[in-house]
């Protein structure tokens, strides 16, 4: 496997990436719909979309037109060709969309990457009046899982005081920290994903932090110690818990 030397570059991990990420509990889907007042047929943009994982239930299961801006060409070439979905190159901070274009923006495991004091603004730009701003995560449940601690115990002694850079933010604070923003709304559905032991593989091997913190050594040591405990001590397939964490906020009028 090609080593990842730059920060928040997918390139080497696209494969991975799309075979191993998992979707979003549809609950939590149809609430942040709800709270933005979206009907079949709205057109909403999707930044930081990467191989369309969230972008394919927008489509399929509420019937969204999705502007999809990934800066990743391989990301984006990666993503299924879907009916309504255009996909532009861009990022948090340059969104190529009128001022004032959607009703919805949305970032699926992705606002980590922006900078928030470019980003917000330009985010704030490109949404209507009344507009909303959703971002979410898909939080690994450790209290619920065995295997996400050993997982945990094994990159802390491979990476000592690893750090993803979003678990423990404060995103309320983040998204009303440039006024562009208020009135932030908190959602959060758990639910459980069954992965074989190889999808269990490939989902850390899509870690692009993760694959940068080991860049002078590569993953194979971590991986072999993996591997070797879910032969040892897992079923296959095993259960994956996550608590799907979302913020939505109202952009500013004035």
């Amino acid at each position: 496997m090609a080593k990842v030397t730059r920060l928040g570059d997918f390139s080497g991990q696209v494969e991975a990436y799309a075979r191993a990420r998992p979707g979003y509990p549809i609950a939590l889907v149809d609430r942040l719909c709800e709270r933005a007042g979206l009907e079949p047929g709205d057109r909403i943009a999707e930044v930081g979309a990467g191989t369309g994982l969230f972008t394919e239930q927008l489509v399929n299961h509420r019937g969204l037109r999705v502007i999809a801006i990934e800066p990743s060409a391989a990301m984006r070439e990666r993503a299924p060709k879907l009916a309504g979905v255009e996909w532009r190159e861009g990022s948090f901070e340059a969104c190529p969309i009128d001022d004032g274009e959607v009703p919805w923006v949305v970032a699926a495991q992705a606002f980590h990457w922006a900078d928030p004091p470019r980003a917000l603004p330009e985010l704030r730009r490109i949404l209507a009046v009344g507009g909303r701003l959703s971002v979410l995560w898909n939080d690994r449940d450790l209290e619920r899982s065995a295997l996400l601690r050993h997982t945990h115990a094994l990159i802390d002694a491979t990476v000592p005081d690893f750090d993803e850079g979003y678990r423990h933010r404060d995103w309320a604070a983040v998204l009303t920290s440039t006024g562009e923003f208020e009135a932030v709304e908190h959602d959060e559905v758990r639910h459980q994903v069954g992965m074989s032991h190889e999808r269990y593989l490939d989902l850390w091997r899509s870690h692009n932090k993760l694959n940068w913190a080991c860049r002078e050594h590569g993953l194979d040591g971590f991986l072999a110690a993996l591997r070797e405990h879910l032969h040892a001590h897992e079923p296959d397939p095993v259960n994956v818990p996550y608590r799907c964490r979302a913020w939505t906020a109202t952009r500013r009028l004035g």
